[in-house]
C-alpha cells in the first residue's frame, strides 16, 4: 500500500509538471516529440528487452497470450456492435476497442507500482496483444484509405508498413528478449542476473521510461481533456469492458494456469489501459475525434489504476 501510494504521488507529481511546463511553453510540441523518441527508441526498448529476456517462453505463457490474443479480437466486435447500437464514429470506434498502449503507458505505471522485478508478469500478458495490434489492427487499419466513408470505410489496396514493423526498436527488443529466453536459458538468466554488467544497465536506462512517460502524458493534457458527447461514451464503454475482461482473466484464468498474484494485477493493469496510440500513425482519418479519444483514455486509465492500486487489485 505504501509503495503504490508513494509511486503514485510522483505520478502525479511529474504528470503535474509535465502540465505546467507545457502550458508556459517549457515543454513545447518539439521538445515532446524529442522525449517520445527518446522513449520509443532507447528507454522502452532496453525496458522491453530486460522484460521478456526474463520470461519463460513455456505452454502457460503461451496459452495466456492466445486468450489475451482473442479477447482483443472480441472487444473489437464489440465496439462493431456499439458504433451501431450507440451511433458511434465508424471505423474509429472498432479501431479504437482494439488493443491497448502497454509500451508508452502499461509498463511504465507497472513498473511504477510493483518495481521491475515483476515486470515479467506484465510481458507475459502483453505478448497476446503485441502479437493482435501488429497484425490484426495494423491489417485493419492499412486496407482503410485516408478520408474513406460509410459503414465500413473504402477498401483501397493494402499498403502494409512492413518497413516500419522491421526497424521497430520495440519489436526487436521484445524479440530478441523471447529468442534468448527460449534457446538460451543460461544466458538469459546471466543477462538479468543483479550482479552482472547488464542488469544495472537495464534498470538505469530502462528506468527512464516512467519519469519521461509522465512527463508527456502531462503535457498532453495541457489542453484538458474532451468532453465530446461520443469521445465520453466510447471511453467509458471501453474502459468498463475492459475492466471486466481483466478481472474475468484475474480472477478465472490466472489461478487456473497456475500463476502469481503478480500476472493477475497485470491482466488488470493492461485491460484498463487506452487503445494504442500507434492508431493516429497509420489511421489519419478524423484525428481530431481519435486523439480525443486516446487523450481522455489516458486521463481515465491512469485515475483507475491508481484507485484500484490503493485498493490492492493493480
Amino acid at each position: 500500500m505504501a509503495q503504490a501510494t508513494g509511486s503514485l504521488v510522483a505520478i502525479a507529481v511529474l504528470g503535474v509538471a509535465g502540465v505546467l511546463l507545457a502550458r508556459r511553453g517549457l515543454l513545447p510540441t518539439g521538445a515532446v516529440d524529442g522525449l517520445k523518441l527518446l522513449i520509443t527508441r532507447l528507454s522502452l526498448p532496453v525496458l522491453l528487452f530486460g522484460a521478456f529476456v526474463r520470461l519463460e517462453p513455456d505452454g502457460r505463457n503461451a496459452a495466456l497470450a492466445a486468450v489475451v490474443f482473442a479477447l482483443c479480437a472480441v472487444m473489437g466486435g464489440l465496439g462493431v456492435l456499439l458504433t451501431r447500437v450507440a451511433r458511434l464514429p465508424r471505423p474509429e470506434t472498432r479501431l479504437l476497442f482494439q488493443g491497448f498502449e502497454a509500451g508508452m503507458l502499461g509498463y511504465a505505471l507497472f513498473v511504477a507500482l510493483h518495481s521491475s522485478e515483476h515486470l515479467p508478469a506484465f510481458a507475459a500478458l502483453d505478448m497476446g496483444q503485441v502479437v493482435y495490434v501488429f497484425t490484426v489492427l495494423m491489417v485493419q487499419m492499412s486496407m482503410l484509405r485516408d478520408g474513406a466513408a460509410g459503414d465500413r470505410g473504402a477498401v483501397g489496396r493494402p499498403s502494409f508498413p512492413w518497413r516500419d514493423l522491421a526497424v521497430n526498436p520495440v519489436l526487436w527488443a521484445i524479440a530478441a528478449g523471447l529468442t534468448i529466453a527460449l534457446v538460451a536459458p543460461g544466458a538469459a538468466a546471466e543477462l538479468s542476473a543483479s550482479d552482472g554488467l547488464v542488469a544495472p544497465f537495464i534498470d538505469m536506462v530502462g528506468g527512464l521510461t516512467t519519469p519521461l512517460v509522465c512527463l508527456v502524458i502531462g503535457a498532453s493534457l495541457a489542453d484538458g481533456v474532451p468532453r465530446d458527447r461520443a469521445v465520453v461514451v466510447i471511453v467509458a464503454l471501453r474502459t468498463a469492458i475492459g475492466l471486466g475482461l481483466g478481472l474475468a482473466v484475474a480472477l478465472l484464468l490466472v489461478p487456473a494456469l497456475g500463476f502469481s498474484e503478480w500476472y493477475a494485477r497485470a491482466a488488470i493493469v493492461l485491460f484498463v489501459l487506452p487503445a494504442p496510440f500507434v492508431i493516429p500513425v497509420y489511421h489519419r482519418r478524423n484525428a481530431a475525434f481519435v486523439g480525443g479519444v486516446l487523450t481522455l483514455s489516458t486521463a481515465v486509465s491512469i485515475a483507475v489504476i491508481a484507485v484500484l492500486a490503493v485498493l490492492g487489485v493493480a
